[in-house]
């Protein structure tokens, strides 16, 4: 028997379609010491209370919590969500970043204060330039998007590859200053990982130009909260658009959430808003039980460990 807890809300449909794949797996309310299977994003710390666990499918394409020492024993398979989340989180990403260049947040937020008050010129979509960091499949996603508007469209990658047609420049990472340099919009949709921590500290930030906007919806772990402080507080660049932070959820005591230079969306770009995401979510858990079941290589599998 395989013990599977389906820690993502499935439909008894969707259910029905796992189970024809093995009369041996068997469905949980909740997991015990006999759990062989997780399907979905779960407590970190709480797995090695499982000790036959084998195997967990996040729901997520974010892994870095899973990974540190002492979470996983040996063995443990761990695979993770690429491309599940890429069209939601990059129609985010574009709509934010539409709405800042416009100055769309500040009419809002004068709105809730009843100040009819003009926010100036703003720039045309198609004059922008935008430096996208992290060229994975939301990367490249977006960038579609930005190249369908005629924006000219750079690209920052770990490894080198070729450049693709929608891309007008693509850089390496340790030419991530020259990157920015130039750019109207500059994104990060990199992971969490120990090589990413802090990679945006001060020099970093002022290395962009004062009238740019930046978008975090990576991780929180990109820069620390004081050096974001200080990049709103002096108005190093214009604007801060960020749906991730080191600590979630934001403390309601944080100044973070006063900041009119600062827009906040509460980890919200990647969360099976979108149908299509819920969709590929179900054929990847069934795609990934099946290779399980017949002894493949299960897709999208996470070697890294710390």
């Amino acid at each position: 028997m395989i013990k599977v807890f389906l820690r993502y809300p499935f439909s008894s449909e969707e259910k029905d379609r796992f189970q024809k794949l093995s009369p041996d797996i068997f469905f949980q309310d909740k997991p015990d010491e006999e759990t062989k299977i997780i399907i979905g994003s779960y407590r970190a710390e709480k797995l090695k209370e499982y000790p036959s666990l084998k195997w967990i499918q996040l729901s997520a394409v974010g892994y870095d919590r899973y990974i540190a020492k002492g979470i996983l024993k040996e063995g443990v398979l761990l695979t993770n969500a690429v491309g599940v989340h890429t069209q939601e989180v990059a129609e985010h990403i574009f709509a934010v970043m539409l709405m800042m260049i416009k100055n769309e947040q500040l009419y809002r937020d004068n709105q809730h204060e009843h100040l009819w008050r003009d926010e100036g010129k703003v720039k045309s979509f198609g004059d922008l330039k935008v430096t996208i960091i992290g060229f994975g499949s939301i990367g490249n996603c977006l960038a579609r998007m930005c190249k369908a508007l005629n924006m000219r469209v750079t690209g920052v990658k770990r490894k080198p590859i070729e450049k693709p047609e929608y891309l007008d420049e693509l850089y390496l990472n340790d030419e991530l200053n020259q990157a920015i340099s130039d750019a109207d919009v500059v994104v990060s949709v990199l992971p969490g990982n120990k090589e990413n921590e802090h990679l945006f500290d001060l020099d970093t930030f002022k290395a962009m130009r004062e009238d740019s906007i930046f978008i975090n919806a990576g991780r929180g772990n990109l820069y620390s909260e004081e050096v974001l402080t200080e990049v709103l507080d002096k108005k190093i660049i214009k604007a801060v658009s960020t749906d991730v932070f080191a600590k979630e959820p934001l403390p309601p005591e944080s100044k973070l959430w006063d900041y009119p230079n600062l827009f906040i969306t509460p980890h919200a770009a990647g969360n099976f808003h979108l149908k299509i995401a819920h969709e590929k979510f179900v054929e990847l858990t069934e795609e990934n039980l099946r290779r399980y079941i017949s002894h493949e290589e299960l897709k999208y599998l996470v070697t890294e460990r710390e």
